[in-house]
């Protein structure tokens, strides 16, 4: 009687397993969801503008300018020097954002670094010819911390830019002569820059430095002269240049555009003279056309605009050296 009672209860005990395991596993229902949202592009009909430069009303401004046609640029040289402290510093520097841009700024300096590295292998070679083109590229990155420092945002190396100012305008100075000491000093500033360009900070005693001793007028002509013969010229001397070349046509014009403006700056040489600052800013203006003619991928305009370069700096030569 004993085992028969005991094997009810086993088999009673086996059922309730079972049953809890199959129960266990029946499947759970999931939740019904909504179907997404379907639209036709009719929906928005009088909602969005099918094209929203259509319904701009005027001329776009082109860089250099403003509303009233006339250039920041212009009204910069009437009114005083970013240093002044007056209302000319503003307009001088809200025109060097109009005038280049950051990525350009940045692109010539990491450029410059390589350059400068070329010429400064040995002492023989940086004697023999190389000290000329390391005052040219330090003359080069001394002005491009100078654009930095005036800036009306912050940009890289920004918090560099018054020291390493003063320090790469020293170093192209001292680019008069290839001797040993100028060659060791070079190897040195170009350490400087390398560190700049991978982040870290310059910082050492300041000493005030002037327009024309960070930018002399005998390598600002040669960097001048190579942005337009040795790149602009070249890159649209025909649409396929143009096409294939674009951001660096946007890169070389930006640059000769803002150095017109470095040329207007008080204590430059002939700054005062009117004739001389009318040449440097109709190079200006020039170089920026053939930004914006890039910019609307306007071969034809860009070759024009250089050819304006051209011309204003040929008139600027036949009186001014």
């Amino acid at each position: 009687m004993k085992n028969f009672l005991f094997t009810i209860l086993i088999a009673l005990f086996g059922a309730a397993i079972w049953t809890g395991v199959a129960y266990s596993q029946k499947p759970v229902k999931r939740p019904t969801r909504a179907a997404p949202p379907k639209f036709n592009p009719s929906d928005f009909d009088g909602i969005f503008y099918a094209d929203a430069l259509s319904q701009l009303q005027g001329a776009r401004p082109t860089p250099g300018s403003t509303t009233s046609g006339k250039s920041n640029v212009n009204a910069m040289a009437k009114n005083g020097d970013a240093s002044s402290g007056s209302d000319g510093a503003a307009a001088s520097n809200s025109s060097w954002k109009s005038l280049i841009s950051g990525s350009s700024i940045e692109d010539l300096m990491k450029e410059a670094k390589l350059r400068i590295d070329g010429v400064i292998t040995t002492p023989a070679k940086f004697a023999a010819g190389g000290v000329i083109e390391a005052r040219k590229e330090f003359t080069l990155v001394a002005t491009l911390m100078a654009i930095i420092q005036e800036y009306p945002e912050e940009i890289r190396w920004k918090h560099s830019s018054a020291y390493g100012r003063l320090i790469f305008s020293r170093m192209a100075s001292n680019c008069k002569v290839g001797t040993q000491p100028v060659f060791n000093e070079a190897k040195l500033r170009s350490q400087d820059l390398g560190e700049v360009l991978k982040g870290s900070k310059l910082s050492g005693q300041m000493e005030e430095i002037t327009w024309e001793e960070t930018s002399d007028r005998t390598p600002a002509m040669k960097i001048l002269e190579w942005a337009l013969r040795e790149n602009l010229a070249k890159q649209t001397a025909s649409e396929k240049e143009f096409q294939q070349s674009k951001d660096e046509v946007k890169k070389y014009a930006e640059l000769v555009a803002a150095y017109g403006l470095v040329l207007q700056q008080k204590g430059m040489n002939d700054a005062d003279d009117e004739t001389y600052a009318q040449f440097s800013q109709a190079m200006t203006d020039a170089a920026a056309s053939v930004a914006a003619a890039t910019i609307a991928g306007d071969a034809e305009s860009a070759r024009v605009g250089v050819g304006k370069i051209d011309q204003s700096c040929n008139k600027c030569h036949e009186s001014y050296r």
